[in-house]
């Protein structure tokens, strides 16, 4: 297990890429929208919602690293890397390791990814104080559709992380791969934000239209 140290500079780490993620993702996102050409990319920046990644990807940290030490110890893979401590013998096969790698990403692509999924949909939501009503809203616009995109990436990357790369270093491997991720979760989010505040602004104008007075 990592030491206090250790879980304090992965927690950093994971926290610096959403963050990062996300500042790549606002200025996306403010790139793409044209219509309000008054303000620029730096204006529209809100430092708030990356201190909200930083914060949920360092917490969620965690979680990540007890769930990877799980599948260690359930499905033991031998490893070719050194530095690493080998659960089993250096000399099992690569077709041996390969399987047991699938078997690690069909348990976390089942069980883990929709949890994660959901994890981020509701925990963002809190963050950005949404109340019960928001966050139904929010998990049923947001949540099949990260999931979906989500088995697009990761399978793939969680197969490379299980199979090659020692316990210590797969979170931080899979904040490498969740910088781009982030970028996608980050864009995702601010979609989900625009969208709601559309909404209620549409919503504020209908009902002034409708119970203000006739001139």
């Amino acid at each position: 297990m990592a030491t206090l140290g250790q879980a304090v500079k992965l927690a950093a780490f994971s926290g610096s890429v959403g963050a990062t993620g996300n500042i790549i993702a606002q200025y996306l996102v403010s790139r793409s929208e044209r219509s309000d050409r008054s303000k620029s990319s730096i204006s529209r920046y809100d430092p708030i919602q990356t201190l909200r990644f930083f914060v949920y990807s360092a917490s969620f940290t965690q979680i990540s690293y007890r769930w990877h030490a799980f599948l260690n110890k359930k499905f033991p893979i031998g490893t070719v890397i050194p530095s690493a401590k080998a659960t089993l013998p250096a000399t099992q096969g690569a077709a041996q390791r390969f399987g047991m790698a699938l078997k690690r990403v069909a348990v976390d692509q089942t069980v883990f990814a929709p949890f994660a999924t959901g994890a981020f949909v509701f925990g963002m939501g809190v963050l950005e104080g949404l109340d019960a009503p928001g966050l139904v809203e929010r998990a049923r616009v947001q949540y099949l559709e990260i999931l979906v995109a989500g088995y697009a990436l990761w399978p793939a990357a969680q197969l490379i992380n299980f199979a090659y790369v020692p316990l210590l270093y797969r979170v931080p491997f899979a904040s490498i791969v969740s910088l781009f991720w982030n970028t996608y979760l980050g864009w995702t989010s601010c979609q989900a934000r625009l969208t709601e505040s559309n909404s209620s602004r549409t919503l504020n104008s209908n009902c002034k239209q409708t119970c203000l007075p006739a001139e």
